[in-house]
C-alpha cells in the first residue's frame, strides 16, 4: 500500500479540492434510544475501561461540537468504534455491549447466558470477564485523506491499543491473547462500512461450555451516510485482526496524564531541558522498527540527528524537518523530532507505530512537554536519513 499512499510535492500541489466541513461524516457510533444502558462511573471493575477510550474535552467549533480524546486521530477524526463482552461480572448484566465515549456509558447490544462470541475468538469455553473488540470505521477518514487513510486508520488503531495497555497496566487488570476468525464481523453485525480490527480478553477462561450466538447482532451504521472505496475496503478486509499484546509502562499519576493528553501545536523550546531529551532519546526501537530523531533545539545538546542516543550527525535541520513535513510552519518551534521507520511497511508496523507514539505522549506529558503525531509526510524525503520506509513521525517541545 506504501506506492498507493504516496504523498509527493506534485500530487500536493496539484490538490485543489475543497473539503465541505459540513458534510463531515458522524464521528460516534449511537445505537437506538431503546437499548439498555450503564454507567461506566458506576462500576469502579469497570474503570480500566472507561479510561481505555474517553472524551476528555469538548468545545464548539463552527457550530459543531469538536470532542477531544484521551486517542490522538488524524484530523480529530475518530474512525475508531469499541465492543466489549462481558461476562459473570458482579452487578453487571452478561452481555455485548458498545462502548459510547461521548456518554462514558456502555449499550447493551445482546444479553448472553450460555451462548457468546468465544467461539469465533477460537475459544471452546466461556470466557468470565471482559472481551474487547476495536473496530474501524474507513469512511471517517477516507473522506478527508482519500487512499492515505489507509496509513492513518492503523496508526489511529496502535494510539487505541496503546491505551487500553497504558490502562490495563494501571489498573493491573491483564490482557489476553485470543484468535478472532472472520465471522466474527458478520456475527457482530458489522456492516462493509466497519470492520474489527483488534481483540483482546481481560478474564480467564472457565470450564463451562459455550456454544455460538444464533444469530448476527442488530446492525447500526458507524456513519449517517457513507461512500465507499474499493480499494481499501479491500485491503482492510483481507487484513487478520491485530492481535500482538501491547507492553506498555505504568505510570502513577495515568489518570491525569489520560486527561490531560494533548496534540500541542505551539511549542515553547526554552521550556524543554536536555535532560529529558535524553530520555526520549534514549529510549529503545522495538523489534522492526527504527527510531532517528533529530535534536532541533537545545540548551546545551549537540543539534543533529541521532541513532540509539549517539549523534550521528551534527547540524542544524529545523528548515529540512518543516519541509518534509508538509511545511507545517509549527515545526519550527519543537526541540526535536522523532522519525518512525519501518523495516517492512505493513499495517502492523502502523499499528506498532502509534503504540509507541501513545507511550510518547504518556511519557511528555509526565514530564511537562509536549508533542504531536504527524502521519503526513513527503515519502520519498521521509528517506533522508535511513534506508527504510518512514511511517510517522512526532514533534516534541516545551509548552507554552
Amino acid at each position: 500500500m506504501r506506492e498507493q499512499t504516496l504523498l509527493t510535492r506534485e500530487w500536493v500541489q496539484n490538490k485543489q479540492t475543497f473539503l465541505d466541513w459540513d458534510s463531515q461524516p458522524a464521528s460516534f457510533k449511537h445505537y437506538p434510544h431503546f437499548c439498555y444502558r450503564i454507567k461506566l462511573s458506576d462500576f469502579p471493575s469497570l474503570q480500566w475501561l472507561e479510561e481505555t477510550r474517553c472524551v476528555t474535552d469538548k468545545a464548539i467549533v463552527a457550530q459543531r461540537a469538536y470532542y477531544r480524546l484521551n486517542v490522538p486521530s488524524a484530523g480529530n477524526l475518530h474512525p475508531i468504534e469499541m465492543y466489549v463482552q462481558l461476562r459473570n461480572m458482579e452487578g453487571i448484566l452478561s452481555g455485548i455491549y458498545h462502548l459510547d465515549a461521548v456518554h462514558h456509558e456502555l449499550v447493551m447490544i445482546a444479553e448472553i447466558a450460555g451462548e457468546g462470541i468465544e467461539p469465533y475468538l477460537g475459544l471452546t469455553s466461556r470466557f468470565e470477564g471482559a472481551l474487547v473488540m476495536i473496530s474501524l470505521v474507513p469512511f471517517r477518514s477516507s473522506w478527508k485523506y482519500a487512499l492515505r487513510a489507509w496509513r492513518y486508520l492503523y496508526l489511529d488503531l496502535g494510539h487505541q491499543i496503546g491505551a487500553l495497555g497504558l490502562s490495563a497496566e494501571h489498573f493491573g487488570v491483564k490482557l489476553t491473547k485470543v484468535s478472532p476468525t472472520q465471522p466474527l464481523n458478520t456475527i457482530m453485525g458489522m456492516s462493509e462500512d466497519e470492520v474489527i480490527a483488534a481483540v483482546y480478553g481481560i478474564g480467564e477462561l472457565s470450564t463451562r461450555s459455550v456454544r455460538a450466538l444464533k444469530k448476527s447482532l442488530m446492525r447500526v451504521y458507524p456513519t449517517d451516510y457513507s461512500e465507499s472505496n474499493e480499494i481499501l475496503g479491500r485491503e482492510l478486509a483481507e487484513n487478520p485482526p491485530y492481535t500482538a499484546l501491547p507492553v506498555m509502562e505504568k505510570y502513577e499519576d495515568f489518570l491525569k496524564l489520560n486527561a490531560t493528553r494533548r496534540s500541542g501545536r505551539e511549542f515553547d523550546a526554552t521550556r524543554m531541558s536536555d535532560e529529558v531529551m535524553k530520555i526520549l532519546l534514549n529510549r529503545t526501537s522495538p523489534s522492526g522498527l527504527e527510531i532517528i530523531s533529530l535534536v532541533l533545539q537545545a540548551q546545551c545538546m549537540q543539534l543533529g540527528v541521532y541513532r540509539s542516543g549517539v549523534c550521528i550527525e551534527k547540524g542544524e535541520f529545523i528548515s529540512e524537518c518543516v519541509r518534509l513535513l508538509l511545511d507545517q510552519r509549527f515545526i519550527s518551534g519543537a526541540n526535536m523530532v522523532l522519525f518512525i521507520h519501518a523495516e517492512d511497511f505493513c499495517a502492523s508496523s502502523h499499528i506498532e507505530a502509534g503504540i509507541i507514539a501513545q507511550e510518547l505522549y504518556m511519557v511528555c506529558e509526565s514530564h511537562n512537554v509536549t508533542c504531536s503525531g504527524i502521519g503526513a509526510f513527503y515519502d520519498e524525503e521521509g528517506s533522508r536519513w535511513s534506508t527504510n520506509p518512514l511511517i510517522y513521525a512526532v514533534a516534541i517541545g516545551g509548552k507554552r
